[in-house]
């Protein structure tokens, strides 16, 4: 059975493509002529990839159609230090015989016995690729291009039994490391960035390159020039993956894979592999999936050959690549799935939230930009103003990108023992992918339906600046542009940026500020002194004449309200206190001054 994507593919072409599975290949040979001859036809007839898979007996395995430029491959079964079995030939219906980056990816990953390209066009031609050991690592060797004939003479046997022999020699083989080298066209700001990003996905950076254009060049992204500039300092700092610092399409990708032979990746390809490695709850990572998958949906023909991506490394976390080529009509069924799974988890959090409504409690939101400490900040408030001596679980906290993605909410008391709740957020960051926004819209309604925000600054960053201002871009987008905020300027501790003076001239007479250590706890008790004051009063003061048969009445104003002043008189006990609105009808009858 042909596999892969074969919607509007005659039957007269896949009854040919079926008669493959018939044909024997001499072991020694990369494919039988037989082979190569019927997908190069067919693959330029339909001009789209054709991919066959032929194990040591020279049997056909698999036999796979794709898109013009992707096709994919056969689960392996891979073991160490030793060869799948398993070799794949494969058109390149563009006429470029040579292996891509996601070609070589596939031969690493799955350890393939080789993996050959033909290029179409009127003098086809050939590359195998093979693996080897280097220094210990696993690595790649292409021929050059080649005549069919030549190639199909190629004793591929003796070849592969000579590299099997050198992995089993080896003490242990390990993988190439993914290394990158980053390119944009915006500011050195946005390129460290972009550097801080890869750093979350444990990627090395060794190299960055930055054109100063207006625009983004339809083709490349970057101009043809510094396309050849970036080929040269992948070659001199020997990396393997470009990630350009926006969101690139899909024609964009394949022309940048074709011309610089690495896996290129955009920006917003990696902060989904960040959001997929630190998704914890269910509906995080829910949220995490809808978003790959409205984002690769769309950018399929531009993922190259899809069979190295099954492979692994950065890009690869999430949902199945092969699983997508196979059929778009299955994505969009998954996508209606996960949105009735995240609608189901929204109402339950709807419900929540009405149940602290109708409990008046009022809503506290930490907002900020990420990694500027909310969740540090969540933690230390919350242990400052429990009453309990053991703690409720932290939530997760650390020096890096979108440490947090799952919404945590926690009760905390005020001084004036008002109970409300505290809620850590997923952080921004400029550029966020509209998808990820999307998808975590049900997440981020907390902030909308927050009484007061405290949007979390880290004051010790010479781009501080530029982070508030983008918080402000998504709290506007999310409509809470006009909510009663705190500026909290956090890690004070590290000193204090030349940009914080803007800062205060950007929020002065609009909301007040402060400045804090949430890591050392320096003028924490003043933010919830702010938070209490900026809260909605939700408590009134009264004086009350308690009769000694009332008793009760006076726990509940001793539990659930502030004393101010008690006083045993000869027809009941005195008493001076703040308690909550919704308690006043509990104390009417015994009013001495009223309420106020």
């Amino acid at each position: 059975m042909i596999s892969g994507n074969i919607d509007g593919i005659r039957k007269r072409i896949l009854d040919e493509l079926e008669t493959i599975f018939e044909i024997r290949t001499p072991k020694y040979q990369i494919a039988s002529q037989e082979i190569t001859d019927l997908i190069s036809r067919l693959s330029g007839e339909t001009e789209r990839e054709i991919s066959v898979a032929i194990d040591r007996r020279g049997k056909v395995q698999e036999v796979t159609i794709g898109d013009s430029s992707s096709v994919s491959l056969p689960l392996l079964d891979v073991k160490e230090r030793k060869l799948s079995g398993t070799r794949i030939i494969h058109t390149h219906p563009n006429g470029n015989p040579r292996l891509s980056a996601l070609d070589v990816s596939a031969l690493l990953k799955m350890k393939l016995d080789c993996i050959a390209a033909i290029g179409l066009g009127e003098y086809p031609t050939m590359v195998i690729g093979f693996l080897t050991v280097d220094d210990g690592r696993l690595a790649a060797q292409a021929t050059q291009p080649m005549d069919i004939q030549s190639a199909l003479s190629f004793d591929i046997l003796d070849r592969i039994t000579f590299n099997e022999s050198l992995m089993k020699q080896g003490e242990s083989i390990s993988e190439p490391e993914e290394r990158a080298v980053l390119a944009g066209i915006d500011t050195e700001d946005s390129l460290e960035e972009l550097r801080e990003l890869a750093k979350a996905c444990n990627l090395p950076v060794a190299d960055m390159v930055i054109q100063n254009r207006e625009r983004p060049d339809n083709a490349f992204y970057v101009g043809s020039g510094k396309v050849r500039e970036i080929g040269e300092r992948l070659q001199l700092t020997r990396s393997n993956v470009v990630i350009f610092d926006d969101e690139l399409t899909g024609t964009q990708i394949r022309n940048l894979e074709e011309q610089l032979g690495v896996k290129v990746i955009d920006r917003t390809t990696l902060i989904l592999e960040i959001f997929a490695r630190r998704a914890r709850s269910r509906e995080a990572k829910l949220q995490v999936e809808l978003a790959q998958l409205k984002y690769r949906m769309n950018r399929l023909i531009g993922l190259g050959t899809v069979m190295s991506r099954t492979g692994g490394g950065i890009g690869t976390k999430g949902p199945g690549e092969t699983k997508l080529e196979i059929d778009r009509r299955r994505i969009r069924e998954k996508v209606t799935d996960l949105t009735r799974e995240l609608s189901k988890i929204t109402g339950v959090r709807e419900i929540q939230r009405e149940n602290r409504e109708t409990n008046e409690i009022q809503k506290v939101s930490l907002v900020g930009y990420t990694n500027a400490g909310k969740s540090t900040l969540r933690n230390a408030l919350y242990e400052i103003s429990s009453k309990d001596s053991v703690v409720k679980e932290k939530v997760f906290e650390a020096d890096m990108l979108f440490a947090t993605l799952d919404t945590t909410t926690r009760a905390i008391a005020l001084k004036d023992k008002r109970i409300v709740t505290l809620t850590d957020t997923v952080g921004f960051v400029r550029k966020l992918p509209h998808d990820i926004i999307e998808a975590f819209k049900s997440t981020l309604e907390e902030v909308v339906f927050s009484d007061l925000l405290v949007h979390v600054i880290d004051a010790s960053s010479d781009d501080a600046y530029k982070q508030a201002i983008t918080v402000d871009s998504v709290l506007e987008e999310i409509g809470c542009g006009d909510k009663d905020t705190i500026i909290a300027l956090n890690k004070v501790d590290k000193g204090l940026s030349y940009v914080v003076e803007d800062i205060r001239e950007l929020y002065e007479g609009k909301h007040k500020i402060i400045e804090i250590s949430a890591k050392n706890g320096k003028n924490l008790e003043p933010l919830l002194d702010m938070i209490m004051e900026a809260l909605p009063k939700t408590h009134s003061s009264i004086e009350v004449l308690v009769p000694y048969s009332e008793q009760k009445l006076l726990s509940s104003i001793r539990a659930r309200g502030i004393v101010i002043a008690e006083e045993y008189r000869e027809e009941g006990t005195y008493v001076k206190a703040e308690v909550p609105d919704r308690d006043l009808y509990m104390y009417e009858k015994f009013l001495v001054g009223g309420k106020k």
